[in-house]
């Protein structure tokens, strides 16, 4: 099962800008009172799927510098631009990649009023709550920030698909119980009784190392 979460972004977002809404967009649909931090993570390196170099964190006056929902460079034909960056929520291992998509360059492609179709963040996590949980805040906050939608179709946790992200975060957030965030996260995946008890594994376990 393919688990790509879309924000998609008609006007580019800062990095930094983006990692603030996505952790405050993890606290609501969580039930939390303070946000999670997001690391984002560069330079990591992999060999065969597993991880043999843990990279290392973007400063934060590194991710003012960033802009996601730019129109990549690539030419007409190419594969989508991966940025050469991860996110995940600080002191975890559940990692989530980045693809920045556009549909007109890639796909020659232009909406019916003749505006360019927007750039489409797509957000790849581990097959994890943790992982999941994440990429959709990721998602949600991009789609919003950049005056776009939310767009969950390869998970489709709503029997009807809900494309506006702040209504998105109002039907799906959780009550405040006490519990931990990786606790959270279960929590919030397994209120989707159409996923059938997917994902099963809850997060990644702990890595031999983490990104100085």
């Amino acid at each position: 099962m393919s688990v790509d979460l879309v924000g998609t972004v008609h006007t580019p977002v800062p990095l930094d800008v983006l990692v603030d809404a996505a952790g405050k967009t993890l606290a609501r649909l969580l039930g939390m009172q303070a946000a999670p931090v997001i690391e984002v993570v560069t330079e990591r390196k992999s060999e065969r799927g597993r991880p043999v170099h843990e990279g290392r964190r973007l400063l934060r006056q590194e991710l003012g510098t960033l802009l996601i929902g730019e129109r990549p460079t690539h030419s007409a034909g190419q594969r989508p631009h991966e940025r050469d960056f991860d996110f995940r929520v600080a002191g975890g291992e559940d990692t989530v990649g980045l693809i920045v998509f556009d549909p007109c360059e890639v796909l020659d492609h232009q909406a019916s009023n003749d505006q360019l179709e927007p750039v489409e963040a797509v957000f790849s996590p581990p097959r994890t709550c943790v992982g999941v949980v994440t990429a959709t805040a990721l998602a949600l906050a991009a789609g919003s920030l950049g005056g776009g939608r939310f767009v969950d179709a390869e998970i489709s946790m709503l029997p009807r698909p809900e494309s506006n992200p702040a209504r998105m975060v109002e039907l799906t957030r959780l009550p405040d119980r006490g519990d931990d965030f990786v606790e959270r996260c279960e929590r919030f995946m397994r209120q989707f009784a159409r996923l059938n008890g997917w994902p099963r594994d809850v997060r990644l376990p702990p890595g031999p190392e983490t990104a100085a």
